[in-house]
């Protein structure tokens, strides 16, 4: 409301203040070069800075933020939930007949939708810790890298009772220098576990928090939950109908509760593009006003000294240099405005991601070159067309007495 009551209220005010008689008589002075003027068009160039280059980084973020490695895969895993071990066994035997199927394991947690975070201690340093118990092949469903060390063995007493797998953020976080295999963790104050393995890092909470350390134990089927099937992307909609229709054939009075990772992610997926379309359409729009604005004030610049124009014409002034003179004061204030603009719009750009994720591709010198770059060339086209196009005006129709 404040910002229409300024755009509108300004030119009727300096409408108004014209005296008829020496417009009639075209005495009257119109874009005038006052310090107000110079402000305005100044502020306009920064703000519109400012937008651009906000476009600009949340657009390059935006893709940042699909292509960001999270440690697991993102694509073509379904989770079923199942009632206990006869439920698990019966399904995974059904589901095991289809060949689009590449990994079928069992899990009691998963990365999209289940685990706990509890404190774990080694050698008196206690750390708050994500804790994950899954099954065999869960691994290798999710596509979790093992780093170092090795993997559960299947059906292993021992590795159900004390060994655990850790991330990289755990070794970390208790400041493990040498090699970790072996490390003793103590949980509930009596559980003594014993790592045998490094995954590669796990970023369960997408990246709008700091990563946490995980751990993962190992469970049988007596403890598995869900059903994790792992397909490729192309045929994950055959597959997921596949289980559905699987899962009403064995459990027909329960309600099908398959769901693909992609529509657990949907919602991280969804606020990171309505962000970045948000800045994507601010950037847009500065720069179309920008346009518009340079084009309108040239104009208002050019009706203020059409005789000046006419006269440099008559002396054999180039187009070029005509228009070099039209634009001189529009370029000092474009560059003044671009160092202040850049400045500016570096740290609300990083200020503002840094408010919505905790990792995120921070702007830097490439945005600002490109923005600047972009800004430049709409205000230099802008106001070169309609300079160069006044500049090559017959100088007789500015010059004639009235």
């Amino acid at each position: 409301l404040a910002t229409a009551l300024v755009a509108g209220g300004y030119p009727s005010f300096y409408v108004t203040s014209f005296e008829p008689v020496s417009i009639l008589k075209g005495t009257t002075r119109f874009g005038g070069t006052n310090l107000f003027t110079r402000i305005l068009l100044g502020g306009q160039f920064i703000i519109s800075l400012l937008a651009i280059i906000m476009g600009v980084a949340f657009l390059r973020n935006g893709q940042y933020q699909r292509d960001y490695d999270l440690g697991f895969t993102t694509k073509g895993v379904i989770a079923a939930w199942v009632n206990n071990e006869n439920g698990y066994n019966t399904y995974r035997d059904a589901l095991s007949s289809n060949t689009d199927i590449e990994v079928l394991a069992g899990t009691k947690h998963h990365i999209a939708n289940a685990f706990f975070n509890d404190p774990v201690k080694h050698e008196g340093i206690e750390r708050e810790v994500d804790i994950m118990e899954v099954g065999d092949q869960y691994l290798e469903a999710m596509d979790v890298k093992l780093l170092s060390g090795r993997a559960f063995q299947k059906d292993s007493e021992t590795d159900k009772k004390e060994s655990v797998l850790v991330t990289e953020e755990l070794v970390r976080k208790f400041g493990w220098a040498d090699d970790p295999i072996g490390k003793r963790l103590v949980w509930n104050d009596t559980v003594s576990l014993y790592v045998i393995g490094v995954v590669r890092n796990i970023y369960a909470r997408a990246l709008w928090q700091p990563i946490e350390p995980m751990m993962m134990r190992y469970v049988g089927p007596d403890k598995y939950q869900q059903v994790i099937v792992r397909t490729s992307a192309a045929n994950v909609s055959k597959v997921n109908a596949f289980m559905e229709k699987k899962w009403k054939e064995i459990f027909p009075n329960t309600m099908y509760n398959g769901q693909m990772i992609e529509s657990e992610l949907q919602e991280t997926n969804e606020i990171n593009a309505n962000v970045v379309t948000m800045f994507g359409f601010l950037g847009f729009f500065a720069t179309l006003m920008t346009a518009i604005g340079v084009y309108t004030l040239v104009s208002l610049n050019i009706v203020r000294r059409m005789k000046e124009i006419g006269v440099r014409k008559v002396l054999g002034a180039s187009v070029l240099s005509i228009a070099g003179v039209i634009n001189k004061q529009f370029l000092i204030i474009l560059l003044i405005a671009m160092v202040i603009g850049s400045g500016l719009g570096l740290y609300t750009a990083n200020m503002l991601m840094s408010s919505i994720w905790t990792y995120y591709l921070t702007a830097g010198l490439l945005v600002i070159l490109f923005s600047v770059a972009l800004l430049g060339v709409l205000a230099l086209t802008a106001a070169g067309f309609k300079s160069i196009r006044t500049a090559a005006m017959n100088p007789t129709n500015t010059l004639r007495d009235e």
